[in-house]
């Protein structure tokens, strides 16, 4: 419920020869969710890559779908199947907007995998501006150390679109620094002079 960009992300997937299956969760009641977890359970485990849409649900107050998202992912059945898909099966997962929120609630940015909540975990907040922010940024690529971006090389500079009240990922300097050294962080904003500028 409350997902928005699941067909602009099929249609890519599809254009590049994958077959998708979209899986809608019904939590209209507990029968329909168990339901819906047993669907979502057979279909990860029946697949090679896990995308999540963003979306706003709950009025999008903050984390919203993201949190909503990660509460399912933690039932020990998605997790079993979501942890089988990543280590064991070279799946890949991947999150736009509150899908990539969720993957930062859960742990799986930036650990690999799904751990318990803690206070000093990386997280998306409120933009600098404390308000919505819609514009075209310039990013850099600093690392190409994932899959999904095997085609693209170190230096590269893209504008892309962003749209966002909570678009600004935090996380304690310890972890920053991690993060910086295993190649984890893949992009970041460049002014126009293509220098760093976050």
């Amino acid at each position: 419920p409350g997902t928005n960009c699941e067909y602009d992300c099929a249609r890519a997937f599809n254009n590049e020869g994958a077959e998708v299956s979209e899986l809608v969760l019904n939590n209209m009641n507990k029968e329909l969710l168990n339901e819906s977890i047993l669907k979502m359970e057979k279909s990860i485990r029946e697949s090679q890559i896990i995308m999540l849409p963003g979306g706003f649900s709950a009025g999008d107050e903050p984390d919203g779908s993201g949190k909503f998202i990660a509460t399912v992912f933690r039932n020990e059945r998605i997790k079993d199947a979501v942890m089988d898909l990543l280590k064991n099966r070279d799946g890949l997962i991947l999150g736009i907007c509150n899908g990539f929120q969720a993957l930062i609630k859960l742990g799986l940015v930036p650990y690999g995998e799904i751990v318990d909540i803690e206070e000093d975990m990386a997280t998306l907040t409120y933009n600098e501006i404390n308000r919505h922010m819609s514009s075209i940024v310039r990013t850099k690529i600093t690392s190409n150390k994932s899959p999904w971006f095997n085609e693209v090389n170190v230096g590269d500079i893209h504008s892309v679109a962003i749209s966002h009240g909570e678009g600004r990922f935090v996380a304690p300097k310890v972890l920053l620094g991690k993060l910086r050294e295993n190649g984890q962080i893949a992009t970041q904003y460049v002014d126009l002079n293509g220098e760093i500028s976050m």
